[in-house]
């Protein structure tokens, strides 16, 4: 028999294998007395002996004959169903049936995955012989790793997964089979499956923005549902824990070529798809959680997706510039050099790293994509059209702004004035000569288009942040507002909430004047202070929007939503706030009597950032001014009346255009 036709007839044991796993598990998922549960131990007991014996011939030739590997089969089936057929006849003799469901879900997780590592192994052995009986004698870790991530054991998973899913579709609502069957998708591109470049540059990122796809799902479900039962809330974390691990192990596989950390997270993966599929009524059962109100387990949910997402944007990083390459301009240090030393070095190896993935153009487009996808379902619900329009400019300035123009049209955008200089002083580097006036100009565009528009211009429009919490379920966030005591008094602007604003925003300015002055007295060559060779103003750049800013993120659930503006602590959104005090831009009413008669003060309530002395404001002067207003425009599609509106240049030019004419 020839290569080819052995490596086809393996290929159908494995996909026969595979179905048969995946009539088991519904087997299990449906199993309601010891009798159906009988049948399911001594199927997977019979599976296991039927590879672990011939793995034993296969591995170690010469210790036992293929006669004894047949009757080593048989023993190992008998041993390993012997006792649950003593305990089957001690139930039939007592008449009893007791519960062991939580036994056969561990029993079913376990030989599931053994097995199919089991046959994985067997079949590698088949096709490359002496070469990774070697691996495994040798390095026993690396040779069962390397089985797991071969398409041996991949695909055979995936298409249990997709089998069972079918099998027990009635059984689940559909949220849950959404969830399942993406997983089983996700495993199918396992980049390590396929020993071959282009299925593994395919891979990486089909698998990512399949696995991108669901977070997205997950967002818009949970802004639509509010609260979902208990083992839900359970099993999503789990399953974003695994997708963590999962992207990790895709990086270090692409760095270091090693199979451990990527084969443990679709080991985490599948046993958590097991738990799940192995009994239907699961993720439909357990007191429901309301994560508007339940500020932990909103935390680990945004903590466990930005993690995921964290290193798939490192695996696209690395895949598309080249694995040698990314890592030689992500600019780290060698650990070392004493206690001091190790600490240190290990301190600006973590942030530099982070900050270098997290501003880079392929995590910028995953968080496009993802987040862009809840601004577009937050379009198709606001009434106001200037708020619809507005949202379309904002995905279209964060797709050509943020990522278009400064990654792959421009090669050097700290010198092009306002596109290099996306957070201010800093984000363009260190303050070398050649860099102040693109870094001037860039001020002077931008405090421009704040007087004449208001600052919204850039905290609602050009920055990031808006496409990152004006999508449906980011706004809805903004509950925690209230909700939590720091984020209340942030958002209420109280006195510790003002405090909190003047001294991290002097802090802030302090900190970029002080690093400014060094910056340019290096590059003057008057000083030589770096951080590991790093400009110290590029590194604030670093530490303030590379980390800090995902920090304020994540942490929602406790400081609330728009903590940049909140909290003071982005320079470049406060200079544009304090310009638009002095410009056009405001809020506005057509009647302030139908504010009068309000019941509701809904626009109050509406916004993010805790303006809450609007109605007030409209009684009194017909119109809103705040430096903290940057026109989200969550007040306009609130007043049940239609009654607010922006005014700005535009409707200037307007009024005077028409005293003109009169």
């Amino acid at each position: 028999m020839g290569h080819f036709d052995l490596e086809l007839v393996l290929l159908l044991i494995m996909g026969g294998m595979a179905l048969s796993m995946g009539y088991t598990i519904m087997l299990s998922s449906s199993s309601k007395n010891i009798l159906q549960r009988l049948v399911v131990y001594i199927i997977l007991a019979m599976m296991n002996s039927m590879l672990l014996a011939p793995f034993i011939y296969l591995a170690f030739p010469g210790l036992i004959s293929i006669d004894r590997a047949v009757e080593l089969a048989l023993l190992i089936m008998v041993v390993e169903i012997a006792p649950f057929l003593i305990s089957f006849t001690n139930s039939m003799f007592r008449n009893s049936d007791v519960n062991r469901g939580k036994f056969l879900l561990i029993f079913l997780a376990f030989f599931v995955i053994f097995d199919e590592i089991l046959m994985s192994m067997d079949f590698n052995i088949i096709i490359s012989g002496t070469s990774y009986i070697n691996i495994l004698h040798s390095d026993p870790v690396r040779g069962v790793f390397q089985s797991i991530s071969s398409y041996w054991f991949v695909f055979p998973m995936s298409i249990e997964m997709f089998f069972s899913v079918f099998l027990m579709r009635k059984s689940f609502n559909k949220a849950s089979l959404i969830i399942l069957a993406t997983q089983a998708a996700i495993m199918l591109f396992a980049p390590t499956a396929i020993n071959n470049g282009i299925w593994a540059y395919a891979a990486v990122f089909i698998s990512g923005f399949i696995m991108t796809g669901l977070f997205v799902f997950f967002f818009e479900h949970l802004y639509r549902v509010q609260g979902i039962r208990g083992r839900m809330a359970d099993y999503i974390i789990m399953l974003l824990f695994a997708y963590t691990i999962m992207m990790c192990g895709v990086f270090l596989w692409q760095i270091y070529s090693s199979y451990i950390v990527f084969s443990s997270g679709m080991i985490i993966d599948m046993v958590v798809y097991i738990r799940a599929a192995g009994d239907s009524g699961y993720l439909n059962s357990g007191k429901k959680v309301y994560w508007l109100a339940n500020r932990n387990w909103s935390f680990l949910f945004l903590a466990m997706v930005f993690s995921a997402e964290f290193f798939m944007g490192a695996a696209f990083d690395a895949q598309y510039y080249g694995a040698s390459n990314l890592v030689s301009t992500l600019g780290l240090v060698s650990i070392g050099g004493g206690i001091t030393g190790v600490i240190s070095s290990s301190i600006y190896d973590f942030f530099r790293l982070f900050a270098d993935i997290s501003l880079s153009a392929w995590f910028y487009i995953m968080m496009g994509i993802e987040m862009g996808s809840l601004v577009l379902f937050k379009i198709r619900k606001t009434r106001d059209m200037e708020t619809k329009i507005r949202l379309s400019f904002m995905l279209l300035a964060y797709a050509v702004y943020s990522i278009i123009i400064p990654s792959f049209v421009v090669s050097n955008v700290s010198v092009v004035p306002f596109v290099g200089w996306t957070m201010g002083i800093g984000s363009g580097g260190g303050l070398a000569p050649a860099l102040i006036i693109p870094m001037v100009l860039t001020y002077v565009i931008s405090g421009i288009l704040s007087l004449l528009f208001g600052s919204r211009q850039l905290c609602s429009t050009f920055c990031t942040a808006p496409v990152m919490y004006q999508g449906t379920f980011y706004d809805s966030m903004k509950g925690f507002n209230k909700s939590s005591g720091k984020a209340k008094s942030l958002t209420m602007n109280d006195h510790a909430g003002r405090m909190t604003y003047r001294v991290v925003s002097n802090t802030i300015y302090a900190m970029i004047i002080i690093t400014g002055i060094i910056s340019w007295l290096d590059y003057n060559h008057y000083l030589n202070i770096t951080i590991y060779g790093t400009d110290p103003l590029y590194m604030l750049y670093l530490f303030l929007f590379g980390f800090l800013w995902y920090a304020v993120f994540i942490t929602m659930p406790y400081v609330g939503s728009y903590g940049c503006i909140n909290t003071g602590y982005c320079h470049w959104g406060n200079f544009n706030r304090f310009i638009s005090r002095f410009g056009f831009f405001r809020l506005k009413v057509r009647d302030p009597i139908q504010c009068v008669n309000c019941k509701t003060k809904d626009c109050t309530l509406a916004c993010p950032v805790g303006n809450y002395g609007q109605a007030g404001s409209f009684i009194e002067k017909g119109e809103y001014r705040d430096s903290r207003c940057v026109g989200i425009g969550d007040c306009v599609n609130a007043c049940p009346y239609e009654n607010i509106f922006y005014y700005d240049v535009r409707h200037f030019i307007k009024e005077r255009m028409k005293k003109g004419s009169s």
